[in-house]
């Protein structure tokens, strides 16, 4: 009986072939993706760091944040400042500024020195008229979204950090709204989705994986419940680099977003 079955057979991304040896079994021999060490140092850079920096020492919000809710009668509240723990809550974060800052340039310098590829590769590339325009409108949204979103989930009050974070100094919160809208772009949109995306072969699986690994890295930092509504915002900005493939635009939308919210906190 003539044996049918192809001698070669590719596989997806597995690129798989099959040949028969002299006993008629089917040997295969399977190529995974291929991923240099560069990318595999960059998703480091861009995934993991931003998880665990949290934990780390002169990093990390310290046990006490230095302002604690005292008193509290529906919305509106006492609270009570310790200024030493607070200072120190102030410099913890001034430290994590910087760490976002170091991951992000070292980020770029993989790309162009050790990937060996265009800033663009990343999205960094010329803002255009109609991307600006598609900001405006999807912060509109964002802004429409947010006060529907009011009406729906009841409010509560700031946990202990966040209640820190908005006495923290005009500069330091305004370095905060900059270095988030920057650093977290360049990790978490055109790092991880665009390396995700080659590692997969699909824009979808790469785009969930990037929003969910950005989840983790805010519940480090923050409560769950703050971790959840922050994100909600963040799947417009995923959508739009999906759909401009431009990292300034998102950097811009960020920005005003946050600068919405806790500039006028």
């Amino acid at each position: 009986m003539n044996d049918s079955r192809p001698e070669s057979v590719t596989a997806g991304p597995l690129d798989a072939t099959a040949s028969k040896n002299s006993l008629g079994t089917v040997t295969l021999r399977c190529s995974t993706w291929r991923i240099g060490s560069a990318t595999w140092v960059g998703l480091v850079i861009a995934a993991v760091l931003p998880c665990i920096s949290p934990f780390l020492p002169l990093i990390g919000p310290p046990a006490d944040p230095g302002a604690h809710i005292t008193h509290a009668s529906g919305l509106t509240a006492q609270f009570a400042v310790d200024s030493r723990a607070l200072n120190h809550f102030a410099a913890n974060v001034q430290r994590g500024l910087i760490l976002k800052w170091a991951r992000a340039i070292a980020l770029l310098l993989l790309v162009l020195f050790w990937e060996r590829k265009p800033l663009a590769s990343i999205g960094l590339r010329k803002v255009s008229w109609r991307d600006m325009v598609v900001v405006v409108g999807v912060y509109l949204l964002i802004i429409g979204a947010s006060h529907v979103l009011d009406l729906v989930v009841p409010k509560h009050l700031p946990s202990d950090v966040q209640l820190a974070t908005m006495l923290f100094p005009f500069p330091l919160r305004l370095g905060m709204v900059l270095t988030a809208a920057v650093t977290e772009e360049i990790d978490s949109r055109g790092y991880l989705i665009e390396r995700l995306q080659t590692i997969t072969g699909s824009a979808a699986v790469a785009a969930i994986l990037a929003y969910f690994i950005f989840l983790l890295e805010h519940m480090a930092s923050w409560d769950m419940a703050h971790a959840l509504r922050i994100t909600l915002w963040i799947a417009p900005l995923i959508l739009l680099y999906l759909w401009r493939r431009n990292l300034p635009s998102c950097m811009s939308l960020h920005f005003i977003v946050d600068a919405t919210a806790f500039l006028a906190a």
